[in-house]
């Protein structure tokens, strides 16, 4: 919000057949509308499987996305310390380059986004 985002909802709502996905934000900031999935990737022990969990979330989002014929962007959303751990290590270089996901790096003390990766 601090960046100009109005929050239109949390937990936006995507139904896909008879199960229902929930994605953390849907936002908007003047004509621009997305949908933001937000994970630390640091509470576990293994930072491999919070990034192949957050992987397999955003590909079944984008989905179910798709299925529902929605063409809001949607964004992985992590702090800056995953961003600057797994995220820059080989492996996560080659995931999100591989897998085009959108991406928020924001700063979790100050609340804001520090950039974005598109």
């Amino acid at each position: 919000m601090k960046d100009g985002w109005t929050i239109l909802r949390e937990q936006y709502k995507l139904p896909v057949g008879q199960r229902r996905l929930w994605i953390d934000v849907h936002a908007a900031k003047d004509t621009q509308v997305i949908l933001v999935e937000i994970k630390g990737l640091e509470s576990s022990p293994s930072s491999v499987q919070e990034l192949a969990d957050a992987l397999g979330q955003y590909v079944m989002y984008q989905v179910a996305l798709a299925a529902n014929e929605i063409s809001i962007p949607l964004y992985l959303a992590v702090p800056e310390a995953a961003y600057q751990g797994i995220l820059s290590e080989e492996l996560g270089r080659l995931v999100l380059q591989h897998s085009k996901i959108k991406l928020v790096v924001f700063d979790s003390e100050h609340e804001v986004i520090i950039r974005w990766i598109p």
